[in-house]
């Protein structure tokens, strides 16, 4: 069987409101702010200029990924989004909607790196009733009841999404044509875990900046995925995001 090329563009919606205030935002859905919209618009001439056209695009369901292929489909030609929930970002549980500041203060650097950084701790769970009312509202009141649970380590985002991975993103990208995914933080993490078999330890590590798009080329070669390259299109503007994410604790 001849090898093939297949390539995936992964990119972190744009800033949201949330991000802006420096929330757990998780599970909520607020829109973009204005600088998440510039990044957007940013991200699609990055794809126009390297002379890529995405003939399938991939967002979550929550509102923050769906406005960044808005905005990008205002600078470029591309296919209405196809919403995936299990794209959406990981669930913080009880931290939903607090200051990530105000938790460091509260629980502490160790335990407060642990619930935002580690593989497999959760943060404690949301209440019953705030699930009810989440479940009440948009985007889950459409969705699959397991498209909400009550917190989420990374691990449980690895396990929710893998198979998308197997079952829809690489058979698609199989057909050889440039994809686009739009997601999260973790969600990114949590995909790229699996496609570049990192450790615990790196993924810990793994920063994803917003608004940035991360070239994935992988081989297809007797009916199997490898993982090429993975180079964002910018990598120095990348980078010096990546240095600010870290020094605000990561993703």
């Amino acid at each position: 069987m001849r090898e093939r090329v297949a390539e995936v563009y992964l990119l972190r919606h744009g800033e949201s409101t949330a991000n802006a205030r420096g929330l757990f935002t998780g599970v909520l859905n607020p829109g973009l702010s204005e600088l998440g919209r510039e990044e957007a618009r940013r991200a699609a001439m990055l794809l126009a200029q390297a002379g890529v056209r995405p003939t399938r695009v991939f967002c979550s369901a929550l509102r923050r990924t769906i406005e960044t292929a808005q905005e990008m489909g205002a600078v470029m030609d591309l296919p209405r989004a196809e919403v995936e929930w299990r794209l959406d970002e990981r669930n913080y549980g009880a931290l939903t909607g607090l200051s990530k500041t105000e938790v460091a203060r509260r629980a502490g650097q160790a335990r407060y790196r642990e619930w935002r950084r580690s593989y497999d701790v959760a943060p404690p769970p949301m209440s019953e009733a705030e699930m009810a009312r989440l479940r009440g509202r948009p985007p889950f009141n459409r969705l699959p009841s397991q498209a909400l649970t009550a917190t989420e380590s990374l691990a449980d985002v690895v396990r929710r999404i893998t198979p998308f991975l197997d079952d829809v993103l690489l058979p698609a990208a199989g057909a050889g044509r440039p994809i686009l995914v739009i997601a999260h933080g973790n969600s990114l993490r949590a995909l790229l875990f699996v496609v570049q078999q990192l450790t615990r330890e790196q993924v810990e590590q793994l920063n994803i900046p917003t608004g940035h798009p991360l070239r994935c080329r992988f081989e297809l070669s007797h009916g199997r995925f490898r993982l090429r390259s993975a180079t964002y299109l910018d990598p120095e503007a990348a980078a010096d995001a990546e240095d600010v994410l870290r020094s605000q604790g990561g993703t």
